[in-house]
Formats: structure tokens, C-alpha cells, sequence
């Protein structure tokens, strides 16, 4: 039988224990850091809903179209490899946890809520763009949306192109101004406190209206 509170003070009763005193025993088993599923804020998280690995784009992988990024400078029939999908659709993590999203391809990480869905932050985002950079190809929009967002990443853009001006002498990197530097695969690890369910979208306006999103549900 589900032993609880109610069991525990009967049983205490029975036993000439005093209510007071099984209450302080039953107060020191909740007190936050001695593992109480409500001690999130300081106890140490060890399950494996600690953290979460997320795969935010993916290089495609073909048998019939062999795909090889080296060297660095990349081909434009690159770009088109990449696939714009959330893995998995629904992560979950505990309140206190960490999301590390692996970032492949040029994506930006944009964290909305606790309750907001997709249909209703596109069309509150239609029209709201960061510009464009002036490089040779242009770059695209970055999504400038922020009612509700707890987490905006890095312009993936700026890493994508180094430098954005003329090389310093002498050049840090194999590059041209304006040549493509493929380095914007990288990792964002981010930290969820409140338990809530919290949209994720990519923030590159292109990827954005084609519904690059997914979910981080966090647990108490």
C-alpha cells in the first residue's frame, strides 16, 4: 500500500508519537539538497534528464551524392545538404538541467516561453528582421522577435563569414573578404530553471518560415 502523510500521522497516533514530532521528520525529507523532487534549486541532478543532447541541423548523408566538406571553403550545392530538422521534436530535461543543442549548418538557436507555439510567434514575427549582411552572396534575415524569448544564440552568419572586411596582414586564415568560412558547427548549452514546455525555432528568417522548430519540455 502507497505509504502517505495521512497513513504516516495515523500509524503515529497509534504509536504515542507526537504529530509535531513526525512532522519535523517529515519537514527534514523535504528540505531542499536532500533529494525532494521539489529541491531543484541546489540538490545535484544525476538522471538521465540532467541533460539532454538536441541535434539542431543535420548534414545530409547519401550514398548516391557523397558529401564532402573539405576543405574549408565550401561550395554553394553544400548549403542544400543540410537538413533543417530538431532531433528529437520533443527533448526533455529537469528543471535546473541543460539542453546542449548541436548546431550544424548555419542555424540560430531562439528560445520562446513557458505556453508559446509556433503559429502565433510567426505571425507576431512577420516583418521583424535583423538586415541582412553585405557580403558577396548576401546573407540572409535573422529573425528579430524577442516578446517572450528567454534565449536568442550567436549570428551564425558572423561566424560563417571571417572577416566580414579587409584581412589584417598577416591573414589569421586561409580566407578572402567575402569568401565563405564554413565554421558555424558549434554547440550552445543552455540552462532551463522553470519547469514549462518552451518553443524552439531557428532564427535565420528563411528557416523560420519554413517551421525549422521543435520543443524542450522541462520537468519539475
Amino acid at each position: 500500500m502507497k505509504t502517505t502523510r495521512r497513513h504516516l500521522l495515523q500509524a503515529a497516533a497509534a504509536g504515542g508519537v507526537t504529530v509535531a514530532g513526525l512532522g519535523t521528520v517529515l519537514g527534514a525529507r523535504q528540505n531542499p539538497g536532500q533529494g525532494s523532487e521539489h529541491a531543484h534549486d541546489n540538490r545535484p541532478l544525476t538522471d538521465k534528464r540532467a541533460h539532454t543532447v538536441v541535434s539542431f541541423g543535420q548534414w545530409d548523408v547519401d550514398p548516391a551524392r557523397p558529401l564532402d566538406r573539405w576543405p574549408i571553403n565550401e561550395e554553394v550545392e553544400t548549403r542544400t545538404r543540410n537538413l533543417h530538422l530538431m532531433l528529437p521534436y520533443e527533448a526533455e530535461v529537469d528543471a535546473g538541467g541543460a539542453v546542449s543543442f548541436i548546431i550544424s549548418g548555419l542555424h540560430q538557436i531562439l528560445i520562446y516561453g513557458p505556453g508559446r507555439e509556433l503559429a502565433d510567434v510567426k505571425a507576431a514575427a512577420a516583418g521583424l528582421n535583423l538586415p541582412g549582411l553585405p557580403t558577396v552572396p548576401p546573407l540572409p534575415q535573422l529573425v528579430n522577435y524577442t516578446t517572450d524569448l528567454v534565449y536568442r544564440g550567436l549570428d551564425p552568419r558572423v561566424l560563417e563569414y571571417l572577416p566580414l572586411g579587409p584581412l589584417p596582414a598577416p591573414p589569421p586564415s586561409p580566407v578572402l573578404p567575402g569568401s565563405v568560412n564554413r565554421v558555424v558547427d558549434r554547440v550552445e548549452s543552455v540552462n532551463f530553471k522553470e519547469p514549462g514546455r518552451y518553443l524552439v525555432v531557428c532564427g535565420v528568417r528563411p528557416h523560420f518560415d519554413t517551421d525549422m522548430h521543435g520543443y524542450v519540455n522541462v520537468k519539475a
